[in-house]
Order: C-alpha cells, then structure tokens, then sequence
C-alpha cells in the first residue's frame, strides 16, 4: 500500500484554528520610557489569560497580578476568548501597573519562612517569576543594585549580604507567637538558646519577644510544656507529639488468613528462645545512644538542607527509619522532604529534575566536606546525601498542598506512571502511621528488620522492604495483641508463611471505596495506608515466593 495522507486528515472545518495578527503596545506605568511594541500571531480561541501569559513571557514581565489587557480602553476579562471580545487584527494595550510597592511585596512573600542572603533571594525570584530580579528593577525604572534597592526599603533589612523581612510583631496574639516560635523552631534543627530566640524574634518583627508576651519567656514557655522544653543551659526545644500506648485505628480486612491460629508454630519458629533475648537483642540493634545520635545527626543535615537550598520553603517533614523511629545500627537511612511555595502541582516530569539538579549543585557548594558528608547527586525525583558512618538521606520536593484530601484527589487525577512523584506529598501521614504505634510495636518492626538481613535473598526484588515489614507488623499486632516480642515475632512469621494469601486494606485515612478498582484484584494485597493507590506488596514490585519459604524453614535466632 502507498505511503500518503490519510483523507481522513482534512475533515476540520478551516475555521477551527483561525489565527491573526495583533499589535500589542507593552505601556509600563512605573517607567514610560520602556513602553515597547511587539506583534504576535494569535488564535480566536485563545483567553485573554493566555496571551497575557504569553506577552509576559516575550517580553519578561514578572508582575502577573499587575497588568491589564485592552482594546480600545476597555479591560479584558480574563477568561473570555479573543473571538468573543472583538478582537479581529486590532491593537492591544498591555497596561503593567506594577509599582515599586509591587516588587518589595514579592520580595517579602519569598521571606516569609526565613532570611535569605541577596544571592539565594535573586535566585528564588527567578525561580517564582521567571525573570531575574534585575530586569524587574529595569522594567520598574530602578537604576540602583538589586542590594541597594533592598537597604532603602523600610521593610526590609541587609546585614551582611543578608536580607530579612522585618514584620510587625507588636500584633501578634500568643497562640500566634507560640506559632512562630514553633517555626522559629523547627528551620534551626529543633532547639536554641532563649538568647538566640529573643535575638531572632527581635530581628524578624523589630520588637522585643518579652515586650510582645508581656511576661519573661521562661514563663511564657512553662504554660506550653505540652510544645515546648526548656533543658539546663537555658535550651528550647519541641516536643515530640505524645501518643498513647494504644494501637492505630483497626484496619479493615476484608479476609483474614493469618490471623486464625497464627502462633500454632511458635516453638518452630521461635525455638527455645525467651523474650528476655529479643530484648537484649534490640538494646544491641537499636540502643538509647544510638537513637540519640541518628535523631542528632538528621536534625543537623536538616537544618544545613534548609539553610543551603534557595526555595520558599513552607515546612520541612522528616521520614524514613529515623523519622519513624524504626532504625537499626546498620539501617539508619532518613528521608527529608522539602514542601516548597510556588511549586506547580502537576506535570513533576517536566520541571522537578531540572530543579532537583539546581538544589543537588547547591548543596553541593555548600556541604559537600562539611559534616563528613562525601557524596550528594540528583536523580529525576531525588537528591541523595551520603557520607562514612552518617546517615544515608534522601531529599525529595513538593508542592504545597491545603490538605490531604487535595492532595489524594489530584493523585487520583493523574495517570500511573505520574503517581510516583506524589510520594513525598504524603510522607507526613505515612511516618506518622508508624511512628504513633506503640513502643512494643515498633520494637518489633526493628526486630523483624534485623531478622531480614541475616537471609541471604536471591535478588532486591524478593527481599521484603521495610514497608513491607512494618505493615505487616502493625497488622499482625492488631489482629493478634500478642504478650511479648517471641509472641509477636512469633505471628508475624506464620503470617509470612501465607504471605502470598494477605489481603489487607486500611481504614484509618480513605475508605474502601476509594482504593483503586484494579488493585483490589491483586494477590497478595497490602495496601499503602495513606495511599489508595499502591499495592506495598505489588506483585510486579515483590516477589513473594522466597519470602513464604524462608519464613517456612527458618527460626527468627538460627
């Protein structure tokens, strides 16, 4: 058959895609002398939105909220399309009423979460607006240096190359200052000196935290002993969330086949060994000091990720085994998860590996050598920090987004191979499900992890991960409420024995109904607790077979 157009090709009617041609005249009211005319090809169907969009981009306009398209002196509405305004190879005006007020309100919104030196501030605008700061100074008629436009606002203040927003803190109530120092908090690792606190609070609101609280901060603190600490050597610090010794919300199962004599094979599994042992055993795995100095070490690479990346960052969420409290000597690796203002909320594929790479450079400058770290690269959804005898962390971004429920519906919205990159949008709740079960379960979770790595598995891809590991033992232990950690251990391997059977979805964030129909079909089934749409034990992901035989042959101590 010969090659050629399918007659199929013509079948639109000519008009579907009518273009013309269109001056647009760029009048900037803040500088005349930069008014600027251009002509661009445009669709009937196009908004007035879109071809403002399109004109800012041509013409490097990074005030959005602040221009006006018209014809003939009447402003367009920015969801009509062209064709139904009238427009037909007519002239434009692209009015920009952008004011110096406009360019220090932008500044002041990237300041938000905490002072940034004039280098990370520059970047961080043209990451938001997609011009850099300088032309925005051009386009407002601004001759000075971007820092000397900085040093003459009133609310604004450069010391030392760095720049910080000055707000007024003579407003604040005390739930609001409690907010604050809670945020003041958390961007410096977790705890400081009152004298650093008072000298921050003093310096972001220029008013004293004392004249603000009325009272001296010591007393401030003790009436918030639920939030905060304050140890010998006059140090604040957050406390962890208290959580009672009671197991998560039941998952609803709909079959259950381990749960029906799963401590027939106890002595098979478990030999002669007391608890006593396991116990000893943890204290060997996973001792207080060892706790003490993981939960250390994150909180310092943390806090040097926040002060070397260039991103609005509105709150920062540890994960992994040290962020869930589930590490071991030996498995110590760490997640950080950045969520990030101006961040778009979809299309991850096209903008987040660039922008990791920019951070993995960044951070590169800054801490690579420092801290005993030795190595940090970017893949096309992380950036990983490693270093001799540290953690192993790894950093993801996210948008913002106003609750989980926004996040889960636009998950839902997306294809599957999109759904990867919303991960890290639900790593709160999904460390907060492991790190709110009680301390005998999570006990456990370690235990079953030092138990994985004294088998040999054939590859990674029939090795249980650590999900795998920890939602089996949270399953376990809610169906069965065992004794003691032989008890425990005990269950979980006779469950493991019918792994390939597990059918298991959670209750305590979506329902059922919500779960994606295709999954429900698998075998075996645990669901993601926080995601409806992954299979932890997806068998394309976990080959379950190695598992159900060593769990079958083995004994937890030999």
């Amino acid at each position: 058959q010969e090659l050629g157009l399918s007659p199929f090709c013509h079948v639109l009617p000519p008009f579907f895609f009518t273009e013309m041609k269109v001056q647009v005249n760029v009048k900037l009211m803040a500088n005349p002398s930069a008014n600027s005319q251009l002509e661009v090809v445009i669709e009937e169907a196009s908004t007035v939105a879109n071809i403002k969009e399109r004109i800012a981009a041509l013409q490097q306009i990074p005030f959005p909220d602040h221009q006006d398209l018209m014809l003939e002196e009447e402003v367009l509405q920015n969801g009509c399309k062209l064709g139904d305004c009238g427009v037909k190879d007519a002239s434009l005006d692209l009015v920009v009423k952008a004011s110096e007020a406009t360019l220090v309100w932008q500044l002041s919104e990237l300041l938000q979460v905490r002072d940034l030196s004039c280098d990370e501030l520059g970047l961080l605008y043209c990451y938001k607006y997609g011009v850099n700061v300088n032309q925005a100074l051009k386009l407002l008629g601004q001759p000075e240096a971007f820092q000397e436009f900085v040093r003459k606002q009133k609310t604004l203040r450069l010391d030392d190359n760095s720049v910080t927003l000055i707000r007024d803190g003579t407003a604040l109530t005390p739930p609001q200052v409690s907010a604050e120092l809670e945020q003041l908090l958390s961007v410096n690792g977790g705890s400081m000196e009152i004298k650093d606190i008072s000298a921050k609070f003093l310096q972001n609101f220029n008013v004293s935290l004392e004249s603000t609280i009325g009272t001296d901060l010591k007393d401030f603190l003790a009436k918030l002993s639920g939030r905060f600490a304050v140890s010998e050597g006059n140090v604040v610090s957050l406390k962890a969330t208290s959580i009672g010794e009671s197991a998560a919300i039941p998952p609803g199962v709909q079959n259950d086949p381990g749960k029906a004599g799963l401590a027939d094979g106890l002595e098979d599994c478990c030999g002669e060994a007391d608890s006593q042992q396991y116990m000893e055993l943890h204290n060997k795995i996973c001792s207080r000091a060892f706790s003490s100095r993981v939960q250390q070490a994150l909180n310092g690479i943390t806090q040097a990720i926040s002060e070397a990346v260039f991103l609005n960052v509105d709150r920062v969420v540890k994960g992994g085994s040290v962020g869930k409290d589930t590490a071991i000597s030996g498995l110590n690796d760490a997640q950080v998860v950045l969520f990030v203002h101006g961040l778009p909320q979809s299309g991850h594929e096209r903008w987040l590996p660039v922008l990791l790479r920019a951070v993995a450079g960044a951070l590169t400058d800054r801490l690579e050598g420092e801290r005993g770290i030795e190595s940090i690269h970017a893949t096309e959804d992380a950036v990983y920090i490693s270093g001799k005898g540290l953690l192993s962390v790894e950093l993801r971004l996210s948008p913002v987004f106003a609750t989980y429920g926004q996040a889960v519906q636009l998950l839902g919205e997306q294809g599957p191979e999109a759904r990867r990159f919303y991960s890290p949008s639900l790593v709160d709740q999904r460390t907060q499900f492991i790190a709110r079960q009680p301390s005998s379960v999570k006990i456990t979770i370690r235990l079953m992890k030092w138990w994985r790595d004294q088998q040999e598995w054939s590859s990674k891809l029939v090795r249980p991960t650590d999900e795998i590991l920890e939602l089996v033992t949270v399953y376990s232990a809610v169906q069965t409420k065992p004794t003691d950690q032989r008890q425990a251990i005990a269950n979980i391997l006779t469950l493991m024995t019918r792994f390939d059977e597990l059918r298991v979805v959670w209750s305590n964030y979506y329902n059922k109904g919500d779960v994606w129909a295709p999954l429900l079909r698998q075998r075996p089934l645990l669901m993601d607790p926080v995601n409806p749409f992954v299979n932890v034990a997806d068998p394309q992901a976990f080959d379950a077979r190695e598992l159900v035989v060593t769990a079958s042959t083995t004994r937890f101590f030999w």
